[in-house]
């Protein structure tokens, strides 16, 4: 085989060339001594075979020790050489018997034989078959049964019944006829097996070649005992090289394959060719009785007739599977495999039969429903619980629908109702109560857990064309869903326009992130009571180029809802590390991460590239993130601790509007909270800020105030102990160069800041 980059060479191993050097002088000696006689002693011939087995040992050890290699397959070869090395002693106990060292050692050297033969088959017995369902296992079963029933007629009928020839049967000439059948049909049968067997760790042509060993093992010694014109009376001196050989390709192979890190699994065929080869050998053996009249005719009949039903038996199973999943992907074909309810498919041909099938008088109504924010179920508690939830919507939705209205799952949070015979009043009513039965709790994963959704209606008639109602539907649904508070909304003329809007922002977006039109301004952080600038806090903009400059307020919810969120995100990321490395000192940025961002496995990496591209040291990072990200599990807690592991702190923004609780504080590895504006005191309670900064000192964390607007705030804050503090009292946001002149401005007088700074545009 020629070498290919990263795939060393089968030949480049000194013990693969000693053992292929060597099998070519076994097997020349061999047929040289069957043509002209003896070449030298007949003790040499079985040391000859101890050299073409030495190196076979030495391949299956590195085999053994290979670390790259699986368990499973480690373990198999050392069982290879345990049961080589069996052999190793059979020769050289009959190397011994030539010499005449005792009559006793030939039995001695059978039983070895035969122990070896049992180690090196236990393994391979014991490998499982790429078959899965119960039927496959079934037809393999059929398929073994019917090859290793032909091999055993053939072996039975050119080789064990020779033992019997002239009629008589005594123990020793049994148990060579035993020996023989079952050498034989174990070879066959292990052969067979390795082809079908299902374990994707050993190399796939290491496998075959394992099997082949079997194969030549098993056969070989079943016809040893019956060559008649052996070099000095053994064909095993053959045979056993020719085994040891097939294994030592195959523990190269698994070597040189797994050192290019190939792994090659099986194409399972939806038919086997083994119950044809067993039919044709004995279909073989039946004309060969017919025309030589052979004693044991009766044998072969029965053979025969058995075999041929064992094969129709097995394509009768084979029809009976192809039914069946025939069945089963017509049902995939048109259902959701999470919930069984009909997938988009199966719901359009539906509606289109369902027009088709109407007169003009009667009405029809399609609703689109879209679970409100879902995402956040996914992002927060992981794809289980939010599959789990998906499951539970199905159920209540099917529930509260009549048995001849369609519920679909279209995908996603997606689900559609068909409407047969009613419209208006009667599809509200049916809504309103789908909406109250999913506002009831259900226990998801030991958590009561609620769902709104949003349903956009269209109402039709006979003949009227499917793509457009689901169009209309689909506007409906999220003029529904854009009021933010669930319910219904009934298809009018005049949606397309905002719905196309909603399309043009979207697609704005994304070229302003490809031609670079967002920019980053930043809020500092200061000190209490003093206001010395101690970081920033960066917040994107958008310069428009016919709107001027846009806040996030105008098109955030846009990029979450489009999934623009995470390019974005990562373009904040890299522009506020890139700005914060040319600060002084150790003046901290502070980034925001949305909960899609923050459930990308890959998010740390994203982080650890910004930090590295720009030169900023991670700890002069701090990442902010909701409370609602924050008690996320699955890849949310690992990418949090994945973050902390690489130095940069977390912040809590909005501290006191989720889901604040003690426990959030002990589990989640945050360095900081930062109390929400809407609980900044102004004239009224300070409890809340109060027993926010006591919690704070409490965890060890630090605790910043935001939202302060006024001269009073910051030194009510100061008096209750904040030391940072965050608002337009001290600065508005504004563009990196105006940040870098303050900091410039604070470092150049070597005091903090007298006057609030001034920003330039929003917040």
């Amino acid at each position: 085989m020629p070498e290919t980059p990263g795939r060393p060479s089968l030949f480049a191993d000194r013990a693969f060339q000693a053992v292929t050097a060597l099998l070519i002088i076994d097997v020349a000696a061999f047929v040289a001594q069957e043509h002209t006689g003896r070449l030298w002693p007949a003790p040499l011939n079985w040391l000859l075979m101890i050299a073409v087995i030495v190196p076979t040992l030495v391949l299956c050890r590195r085999v053994e020790t290979d670390p790259g290699s699986a368990p499973v397959v480690r373990r198999y070869w050392l069982t290879v050489r345990i049961g080589a090395s069996l052999f190793v002693v059979v020769a050289a106990l009959r190397f011994l018997s030539e010499l005449g060292a005792g009559g006793w050692l030939v039995p001695v050297s059978v039983v070895l034989h035969l122990a070896g033969g049992i180690v090196l088959t236990w393994p391979l017995v014991g490998l499982p078959f790429s078959a899965r369902s119960r039927a496959r296992k079934l037809g393999v079963g059929l398929d073994l049964g019917t090859l290793c029933s032909a091999a055993g007629l053939l072996i039975w009928h050119f080789a064990a019944s020779e033992q019997f020839a002239g009629g008589q049967v005594t123990p020793a000439r049994v148990a060579a006829a035993v020996v023989i059948m079952g050498a034989g049909v174990n070879g066959v049968y292990l052969a067979a097996k390795v082809v079908l067997a299902g374990v994707d760790s050993f190399a796939r042509r290491g496998l075959y070649w394992i099997g082949a060993s079997a194969l030549i093992g098993g056969l070989g010694s079943a016809v040893a005992f019956l060559h008649r014109q052996q070099p000095e009376g053994n064909l095993l001196v053959l045979v056993l090289p020719l085994a040891a050989y097939a294994a030592a390709v195959g523990a190269r192979m698994q070597v040189v394959d797994t050192a290019a890190g190939e792994r090659r699994p099986r194409k399972v065929r939806g038919y086997s060719l083994m119950p044809y080869v067993g039919i044709a050998a004995v279909n073989a053996m039946v004309v060969y009785h017919n025309v030589r009249h052979t004693a044991d005719g009766l044998l072969i009949d029965a053979v025969a007739v058995t075999l041929t039903m064992l094969v129709v038996i097995r394509q009768l199973i084979t029809f009976r599977h192809n039914d069946t999943l025939q069945e089963r992907l017509s049902y995939e074909a048109g259902h959701d495999m999470l919930t069984g309810l009909a997938n988009r498919s199966l719901f359009g041909d539906r509606v289109a039969g369902a027009l088709a099938g109407a007169g003009p008088d009667q009405p029809l109504s399609i609703v689109l429903v879209d679970l409100d924010d879902f995402k956040i179920v996914n992002d927060t508690l992981g794809h289980a619980t939010g599959d789990a939830l998906l499951v539970h919507v199905a159920e209540r939705m099917r529930a509260s629908v009549r048995p001849d209205d369609m519920v679909a799952r279209l995908g996603g949070d997606e689900f559609a109702i068909l409407f047969s015979g009613v419209a208006g009043p009667d599809v509200d009513l049916a809504l309103t109560r789908i909406a109250n039965a999913l506002l009831e709790p259900v226990l998801i994963d030991g958590e009561p857990m609620t769902v709104r959704a949003s349903f956009g209606i269209v109402d039709g008639r006979g003949g009227d064309d499917a793509g457009d109602l689901l169009r209309r539907a689909d506007i409906a649904m999220y003029e529904a869903k854009g009021r933010g508070e669930g319910g219904y909304e009934r298809y009018r003329p005049g949606m397309e326009a905002r719905g196309a809007e909603r399309s043009r922002q979207v697609a704005a977006l994304r070229t302003a992130l490809l031609e670079e039109q967002l920019v980053v301004f930043f809020q500092p952080v200061v000190t209490l009571p003093g206001g010395r600038i101690t970081g920033a806090e960066a917040l994107v903009r958008w310069q428009h180029p016919e709107k001027g400059l846009l806040g996030p307020g105008a098109f955030i919810d846009a990029a979450e809802q489009s999934g623009l969120i995470v390019p974005l995100g990562t373009w904040v990321l890299r522009a506020a590390t890139r700005e914060a490395a040319t600060w002084p000192g150790e003046l901290t940025v502070s980034v925001n991460v949305s909960a899609r961002q923050l459930r990308q496995t890959g998010f740390p990496a994203v982080v650890a590239s910004a930090l590295r591209d720009s030169g900023l040291p991670a700890h002069r990072l701090t990442v902010e993130i909701t409370e609602s990200v924050a008690v996320g599990g699955g890849a949310t807690s690992e990418n949090l601790q994945a973050l902390r592991d690489l130095g940069v702190r977390l912040s809590l923004d909005d501290f006191g509007t989720g889901a604040s609780t003690l426990s959030l504080l002990a589990t989640c590895p945050v360095d900081q909270i930062k109390l929400d504006r809407s609980f900044v005191p102004d004239g009224g309670s300070e409890a809340i800020a109060d027993a926010v900064l006591q919690m704070a000192r409490a965890f060890g964390l630090q605790a910043v105030a935001e939202g302060i607007e006024t001269a009073e705030q910051a030194e009510r804050l100061t008096e209750l102990g904040y030391e940072r503090a965050q608002g337009f009292h001290f600065a508005r946001p504004m563009p990196a160069a105006d940040l870098r002149s303050a900091v410039a401005l604070g470092e150049a007088g070597g005091r903090e800041l007298e006057q609030p700074l001034v920003g330039h545009q929003g917040r």
